[in-house]
Parts: C-alpha cells; structure tokens; sequence
C-alpha cells in the first residue's frame, strides 16, 4: 500500500439501540476518519416482533409500525449525531423484514467493504456467546464484519 489505498471506501453499520451497537458506531466512527469511509448506518424493523406486538395489542398494527418507526428513525439519528461529533459524515437507512437479510441485502446493494456491529443486541442479550443477528451476518456475508464486544470502544 501507498499509503493513499483506502482499505474501507464502505462501511454499513447495523444498529438496534444496545450499548454494543453504540460501542460499534464508536469503533466504526475511528476506521472511517482513518479512511475517510462512506459510511451508512442502518436499522432493521423486525417484522416478526411487529407481527407479535400487533396480536398482543389486539390488531392495532398501525400504531404499533408507526411507533417502531418513530423509535428507528430517532435511533439511527441519535447514532449519525455520535458520528458527526467524532467528525464522519454517514447515511441512515431505516429498513423492514428479517434485520440479517436486510443487513446482508443492503450490504451488497452498496457495495460494502466492511460491516461493524455489536455482538449483542436487544434481542440477543440472552445469548451466552454472539447474537443471533450477528452470527447470521458474518456467517453469511460477502465482506469483512468486525464484530464489537467491548462496550467501552
């Protein structure tokens, strides 16, 4: 390398609301000031966990997608503001289906060179070693994913 090779041009960051998705934009926020990266930061609705909050809510479905939503767009707002403070410039996407397929799928779509995520998340907190969303990202993608434990990055 000359040293003006960027290794990372692209990086896609999936984020939930835990303190690992936040310890990844932390993490996430440092390689792309080194590289100067496009980066985008992404949530995924789950639409299992609407369809279950919708039955326990006796239907109410509408409501129940536009607060997810709400939710989504001020959670990925509240994570590119992490990364305008550490001086990067990102995208945000707020997606809907199954959150590793959107990821995978959104991934590819841009063209990414590397994932950054935490290895937990909300849904994943009982898992003893990886996240289930995690561990289907890596197994399945096309690209690099750094996968972030340590919640103080």
């Amino acid at each position: 390398m000359d040293g003006n090779e960027k290794i990372f041009q692209k990086v896609l960051i999936p984020v939930d609301g835990s303190s690992y998705s936040l310890a990844a934009i932390r993490l996430a926020g440092k390689l792309a000031r080194i590289h100067n990266s496009e980066v985008t930061i992404v949530h995924v609705i789950d639409e299992q966990v609407v369809q279950q909050l919708c039955r326990l809510r006796n239907g109410e479905c509408d409501s129940v997608r536009k607060n997810m939503e709400e939710e989504a767009k001020g959670l990925v707002s509240d994570m590119k503001r992490e990364l305008i403070a550490a001086g990067v410039k990102a995208n945000t996407v707020v997606l809907k289906g199954a959150p590793y397929e959107q990821i995978l799928n959104l991934a590819e779509k841009q063209g990414v060179d590397l994932i950054v995520m935490g290895k937990l998340g909300r849904r994943g907190v009982k898992r003893i070693l990886i996240g289930s969303v995690a561990e289907r990202v890596i197994e399945f993608s096309k690209c690099p994913v750094l996968s972030v434990s340590d919640r103080r990055c």
